[in-house]
């Protein structure tokens, strides 16, 4: 049964009226590169998966590596112009000998996409919003009761072009 409702929801995207598909392409950030998938499951409701270098918010070098999944929700839609709004989850590989852990994240975004082309397959976004991570490492100096903390955080700014190739 779960099958054939995968299969179902598959084919229906297939067939549906609008710019509904799925499209491959790059995201350039201050702070990151990344290349992303993007698929437009219905007019309103789509999801990106995204990875690349990511560079830490106080030395801007690109050392570091982010995978990067987006929910967006398009509340308008006119063919060649598409508005929404959405939630970011990240995951940053943080590669700093003073921290032994990675760097999970989350943010709100809005963003509009341009279908340009022909055939309007292809999109030209920009989007902004805000995001919110932050580890901490605990450093003792020469004396147990003398510690230091220091913090990795998240670049809080969201900002980002992106450009997709949609195949359908």
């Amino acid at each position: 049964m779960k099958k054939l409702i995968i299969l179902f929801f598959c084919i229906s995207s297939l067939y549906a009226s609008g710019k509904i598909g799925f499209g491959a392409g790059f995201d350039i950030s201050p702070n990151a590169a990344r290349i992303s998938l993007r698929n437009w499951i219905s007019k309103t409701s789509g999801f990106e998966l995204g990875f690349g270098p990511t560079a830490y918010m106080e030395d801007f070098i690109f050392n570091d590596m982010s995978i990067q999944g987006k929910y967006m929700y398009g509340f308008r839609y006119d063919g060649y112009l598409r508005t929404y709004a959405g939630a970011i989850a990240r995951y940053t590989l943080v590669k700093d000998p003073r921290f032994h852990k990675n760097l999970p994240s989350g943010g709100i975004f809005a963003g509009n996409e341009w279908y340009l082309g022909k055939y309007k397959n292809q999109g030209i976004a920009i989007e902004g919003g805000v995001m919110y991570g932050r580890i901490s490492r605990t450093q003792y100096i020469q004396d147990p009761n003398v510690e230091i903390s220091r913090y990795y955080k998240e670049f809080p700014l969201y900002l980002t072009f992106s450009y997709k190739f949609y195949f359908r």
